[in-house]
């Protein structure tokens, strides 16, 4: 019998969703009759790689989520400790969380993102800079450069709006053009690619609250999109996956601006390593529409590591 060790919580803001994402993967596990160790993270990493060497786990199944867990340092740890681990390593998972690099990283692959301008140091006075001199045109979305789940994503609709917003001179910022339009998202599994979600939220975006309140969004699969857009969609979706040598599962967001005949135009927005697996999730909703079961998608995700 299989021995798996599954992380979940993490230090990172998105603990919660981790703690839900690693109780329902936990399950599925026992119930495909592996032998596992819920590992609960926290920021000791000594007594993380004490419990992992006590259960000397033959997979180490990652349900982190956010900093740490998605950003190439729990696997750096695990590669260490010469550990098998589910999604993506280390290279992959570093770029992918970061923001900025992985908008650099669309531009060279020619796939359109949302034009955006780096906040890495003096942020307060370099917003304060762009607002007096109105270097940029409203809507405007700022967001952490690395955080998950839309933590901190803030649509600015004006100069005041950006001015209140809230700055941690420790973190690194994104400001993007806002692109209006349908909001999309694909998943790959194992270099599959499942069928676009339109996301229909109560909120401006799909945000925390849309992502973990029952009922805040609707979900259309397949989305009602142009076939001619579905194809570029899952194309890029796939591009993206590959190139940034991903594994297990992926899930790419974007933006489609429909209304202008002129401007149609898909938009990569960003890249998730680690999408979440709770009954909300969208990646287990995408395997369900194709005919895979909950269990049978953690089974497929052990497969490629």
């Amino acid at each position: 019998m299989k021995k798996i060790a599954v992380l979940m919580g993490g230090p990172s803001s998105e603990k919660k969703v981790s703690l839900k994402t690693g109780k329902f993967v936990s399950k599925a596990l026992l119930d495909l009759g592996y032998k596992i160790k819920k590992v609960k993270v926290t920021s000791n990493i000594k007594l993380l790689i004490s419990n992992l060497k006590s259960f000397e786990p033959d997979i180490v199944f990652n349900a982190l989520h956010g900093t740490f867990g998605e950003d190439g340092s729990v696997q750096k740890i695990l590669k260490k400790l010469n550990l098998s681990y589910t999604h993506s390593g280390v290279k992959s998972s570093m770029i992918a969380m970061d923001k900025h690099k992985s908008k650099m990283f669309f531009q060279k692959l020619n796939i359109p993102s949302p034009k955006g301008i780096l906040l890495d140091k003096n942020i307060k006075r370099l917003i304060k800079d762009y607002c007096d001199r109105k270097l940029f045109s409203l809507p405007i979305v700022i967001k952490p450069v690395s955080e998950g789940s839309s933590v901190g994503v803030k649509i600015c609709k004006n100069i005041n709006e950006l001015k209140k917003y809230k700055i941690d001179e420790s973190n690194k910022y994104l400001i993007e053009e806002f692109i209006p339009g349908k909001e999309l998202t694909v998943g790959i599994m194992n270099n599959k690619v499942f069928d676009i979600i339109e996301l229909k939220t109560k909120k401006e975006f799909y945000d925390y609250k849309s992502k973990y309140t029952k009922g805040m969004t609707k979900y259309i699969i397949p989305a009602h999109i142009p076939k001619n857009i579905q194809i570029k969609c899952k194309k890029y979706a796939l591009k993206i996956h590959k190139s940034f040598k991903c594994k297990g599962i992926t899930r790419t967001d974007f933006r489609y601006y429909q209304k202008d005949p002129r401007k149609k135009k898909l938009y990569v927005l960003e890249i998730n390593t680690q999408p979440g697996m709770t009954p909300l999730s969208l990646v287990p909703m995408m395997a369900k529409k194709a005919g895979i079961t909950f269990n049978k998608l953690v089974e497929n995700i052990l497969k490629d590591i």
